[in-house]
């Protein structure tokens, strides 16, 4: 890594006046992911834990502060951060992570959007916040978020997401609310492809997907089938068609050169079918800006775009607590600072994040330990 957590904190602007400087800001943060890390998730139990841990925290980073701030001071202190700062510094970080375990060019990058239910203020008139992130499939690093304004939605974020990182030689993926010429083109113009989900939204180009199996036969087919688990057995079948100037949509002619059709074949049984196999079939549509991959990487691909909820938002919510977190003054930078704990979990090869968050409260040294701090 090219620099440590306390000197990327560092770089931030201070805006509080030189009396007010009891606590150093970049210290303040790094105890707060140190807090994340060890189950703390509200500006009340981030306190308790800095002033619980003060003399280790101290000793192991020395400063000028004499004790621990109270949670209200701590929030004051949070709120006075500017929001692209502490970004910029996140995705330095996340770079470096996901740079030294092996990613760049080729990586498969899932976009999407996540609530944070809890922070909704109704006496102030304040709507739940909102960020869509972007998650590395391959290293599992969210290498980036930006808020979702009020008045929007996740397709104008992702475009501008994908602008500002500039991952060249990536593959973007997304949902079908992603599906749209606006976003193929922000991902050619960052030097990168895109895989996206098509549905009813874009009903022409869904009916031109759908019409390629009787003009053409696949260009490549691939198979999977997975055990059977909990009663449970799914079969993925992939077929690749040509797209671009056959689907008679000269507007995607260029931005979907490849249709990718997935037909899941799901057999379950349980006391409603009387213990007797009962299938179930979905099929869904895929466009592509790449050719030539092969089904099988496509089969690899679609199923790798959901690592994000599996892998970000079912910890951040049942391990972390974000969606019961009733924090209310600047909810999305606390959601950054999850996100750079998370980072340094997956980081350091975690795969069971409440268990390790249990682990660390017990043993702080296991976190002062960690890589990636």
């Amino acid at each position: 890594m090219d620099a440590n957590l306390l000197d990327i904190f560092s770089s931030l602007t201070c805006v509080r006046r030189a009396q007010a400087k009891q606590y150093v800001l970049a210290n303040m943060l790094l105890f707060c992911v140190f807090g994340i890390l060890c189950g703390a998730h509200s500006y009340a139990g981030l306190s308790s834990f800095i002033e619980e841990k003060f003399d280790i925290l101290q000793a192991a980073f020395p400063s000028k502060m004499k004790r621990a701030p109270a949670a209200s001071t701590l929030w004051r202190i949070i709120g006075k951060i500017c929001l692209a700062e502490l970004e910029a510094a996140f995705r330095k970080h996340a770079a470096d992570l996901h740079r030294a375990l092996g990613g760049g060019p080729g990586s498969l990058i899932a976009y999407d959007g996540k609530s944070s239910k809890g922070s909704y203020d109704t006496g102030a008139g304040v709507k739940m916040s909102q960020l869509l992130r972007a998650f590395s499939v391959g290293t599992e690093m969210i290498l980036g978020h930006i808020a979702i304004m009020e008045k929007s939605n996740e397709i104008p974020a992702m475009q501008t997401l994908l602008r500002e990182l500039g991952l060249s030689g990536t593959v973007c993926t997304g949902d079908a609310m992603h599906c749209q010429i606006k976003t193929v083109e922000a991902a050619k113009e960052s030097g990168g492809d895109a895989l996206l989900q098509v549905k009813s939204n874009q009903p022409s180009l869904e009916s031109a997907f759908e019409a390629l199996p009787s003009k053409e036969k696949p260009s490549d087919t691939y198979v999977e089938k997975g055990k059977i688990a909990r009663n449970r057995q799914e079969t993925r079948e992939v077929a690749v068609f040509t797209a671009g100037s056959l689907l008679g949509l000269p507007e995607w002619n260029a931005n979907a050169t490849e249709a990718v059709r997935v037909t899941r074949t799901v057999m379950r049984k349980d006391v409603e079918t009387g213990w007797k196999w009962r299938p179930s079939h979905e099929v869904a549509w895929f466009a592509s800006t790449q050719d030539g991959l092969g089904a099988k990487y496509y089969a690899t691909a679609t199923r790798g775009h959901w690592g994000i909820e599996n892998c970000v938002h079912r910890p951040l919510d049942v391990a972390m607590h974000e969606d019961a977190s009733r924090v209310r003054k600047s909810p999305n930078i606390l959601s950054t600072l999850r996100s750079f704990a998370l980072n340094i979990l997956r980081y350091n090869k975690v795969r069971n994040v409440g268990g390790a968050l249990w682990r660390n409260a017990i043993n702080f040294n296991r976190v002062l330990a960690f890589a990636g701090t």
